[in-house]
Protein backbone atom coordinates (compact mmCIF):
# COMPACT_ATOMS: atom_id res chain seq x y z
CA UNK A 1 0.00 0.00 0.00
CA UNK A 2 1.15 3.36 -1.10
CA UNK A 3 2.28 6.11 1.42
CA UNK A 4 -0.32 8.19 -0.37
CA UNK A 5 -2.99 5.32 0.18
CA UNK A 6 -2.12 5.47 4.15
CA UNK A 7 -2.67 8.60 4.43
CA UNK A 8 -6.09 8.89 2.92
CA UNK A 9 -7.49 6.42 5.18
CA UNK A 10 -5.86 7.56 8.26
CA UNK A 11 -7.41 11.07 7.39
CA UNK A 12 -10.78 9.62 6.91
CA UNK A 13 -10.57 7.88 9.99
CA UNK A 14 -9.78 10.99 11.67
CA UNK A 15 -12.61 12.90 9.79
CA UNK A 16 -15.60 10.33 10.40
CA UNK A 17 -14.22 10.01 14.38
CA UNK A 18 -14.28 13.85 14.48
CA UNK A 19 -18.34 13.61 12.84
CA UNK A 20 -19.03 11.25 15.72
CA UNK A 21 -17.62 13.39 18.31
CA UNK A 22 -19.46 16.61 17.38
CA UNK A 23 -23.21 14.12 17.30
CA UNK A 24 -22.57 13.40 21.04
CA UNK A 25 -21.58 16.64 21.75
CA UNK A 26 -24.97 17.77 20.40
CA UNK A 27 -26.98 15.36 22.13
CA UNK A 28 -25.55 16.15 25.47
CA UNK A 29 -26.43 19.51 24.63
CA UNK A 30 -30.26 18.47 24.51
CA UNK A 31 -30.43 16.29 27.37
CA UNK A 32 -32.46 17.11 30.39
CA UNK A 33 -31.73 16.94 33.39
CA UNK A 34 -32.42 13.39 35.35
CA UNK A 35 -34.41 15.36 37.97
CA UNK A 36 -36.87 16.02 35.28
CA UNK A 37 -39.38 13.46 35.70
CA UNK A 38 -41.53 13.28 32.28
CA UNK A 39 -41.06 13.29 28.66
CA UNK A 40 -40.30 16.39 26.92
CA UNK A 41 -39.57 14.91 23.37
CA UNK A 42 -44.02 15.46 22.46
CA UNK A 43 -43.76 19.29 23.58
CA UNK A 44 -42.85 21.59 20.46
CA UNK A 45 -40.24 24.32 20.14
CA UNK A 46 -43.01 26.73 21.54
CA UNK A 47 -43.63 24.98 24.77
CA UNK A 48 -46.81 23.18 23.43
CA UNK A 49 -47.79 19.50 22.69
CA UNK A 50 -51.26 18.12 21.24
CA UNK A 51 -52.74 18.51 17.48
CA UNK A 52 -53.07 21.40 15.75
CA UNK A 53 -56.47 22.18 17.02
CA UNK A 54 -55.82 20.99 20.72
CA UNK A 55 -52.59 23.03 21.46
CA UNK A 56 -51.75 23.04 25.15
CA UNK A 57 -48.75 24.21 27.66
CA UNK A 58 -47.26 21.54 29.86
CA UNK A 59 -47.81 22.48 33.67
CA UNK A 60 -44.98 20.97 36.09
CA UNK A 61 -44.43 21.25 39.60
CA UNK A 62 -41.77 20.54 42.40
CA UNK A 63 -41.31 21.76 45.53
CA UNK A 64 -38.63 24.72 47.06
CA UNK A 65 -37.72 25.49 50.43
CA UNK A 66 -40.38 28.02 52.17
CA UNK A 67 -38.25 31.18 51.86
CA UNK A 68 -38.78 34.23 50.27
CA UNK A 69 -35.31 34.93 48.46
CA UNK A 70 -35.54 31.30 47.40
CA UNK A 71 -38.91 32.15 45.82
CA UNK A 72 -37.38 35.13 44.44
CA UNK A 73 -34.59 33.48 43.02
CA UNK A 74 -37.31 30.47 41.56
CA UNK A 75 -39.26 33.51 39.80
CA UNK A 76 -36.17 34.89 38.81
CA UNK A 77 -35.66 31.63 36.42
CA UNK A 78 -39.19 31.24 35.94
CA UNK A 79 -41.26 33.72 35.14
CA UNK A 80 -44.28 31.58 35.29
CA UNK A 81 -44.24 30.20 38.88
CA UNK A 82 -46.85 30.21 41.05
CA UNK A 83 -46.10 29.80 44.54
CA UNK A 84 -48.12 28.27 46.90
CA UNK A 85 -46.55 27.73 50.66
CA UNK A 86 -49.51 26.07 52.31
CA UNK A 87 -50.14 23.39 49.15
CA UNK A 88 -48.53 20.19 49.00
CA UNK A 89 -49.57 19.19 45.26
CA UNK A 90 -49.39 15.80 43.57
CA UNK A 91 -45.65 16.12 44.32
CA UNK A 92 -45.99 15.79 48.53
CA UNK A 93 -44.26 18.88 49.53
CA UNK A 94 -43.17 18.46 52.68
CA UNK A 95 -44.45 21.47 55.87
CA UNK A 96 -41.18 23.42 55.26
CA UNK A 97 -41.77 23.51 51.59
CA UNK A 98 -43.86 25.53 49.24
CA UNK A 99 -45.43 23.96 46.05
CA UNK A 100 -44.19 25.68 42.71
CA UNK A 101 -46.31 25.45 39.84
CA UNK A 102 -44.58 26.29 36.13
CA UNK A 103 -45.50 25.60 32.40
CA UNK A 104 -43.66 25.31 29.10
CA UNK A 105 -45.13 27.83 27.35
CA UNK A 106 -42.45 30.42 27.30
CA UNK A 107 -39.55 31.48 25.68
CA UNK A 108 -36.38 29.01 26.30
CA UNK A 109 -38.72 26.65 28.05
CA UNK A 110 -36.03 23.54 27.97
CA UNK A 111 -33.17 25.49 29.74
CA UNK A 112 -35.77 26.86 32.24
CA UNK A 113 -36.36 23.75 32.72
CA UNK A 114 -32.81 22.60 33.27
CA UNK A 115 -31.65 25.92 35.24
CA UNK A 116 -34.36 25.10 37.50
CA UNK A 117 -33.54 21.65 38.03
CA UNK A 118 -29.77 22.47 38.98
CA UNK A 119 -30.81 23.79 41.91
CA UNK A 120 -29.59 22.39 44.58
CA UNK A 121 -32.89 22.42 46.99
CA UNK A 122 -34.81 20.96 43.70
CA UNK A 123 -35.13 17.10 43.83
CA UNK A 124 -37.32 16.15 41.13
CA UNK A 125 -39.66 17.99 38.30
CA UNK A 126 -42.94 16.68 37.67
CA UNK A 127 -45.33 16.74 35.31
CA UNK A 128 -48.68 18.54 37.29
CA UNK A 129 -51.66 17.34 35.71
CA UNK A 130 -54.85 19.06 36.77
CA UNK A 131 -58.09 16.92 37.04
Amino acid sequence: MSYLKIISLVLVCMVMAGCVGLSSVEQSAQRSSPKIKFSLDEIRPDGLRGSAGGLVSVAYEFCVPADNSVYQEVQRIDPSVQIHPSSRGRITCATNQALSIGETHQSHWKDILNKLAALPYVTEIRRCDFE
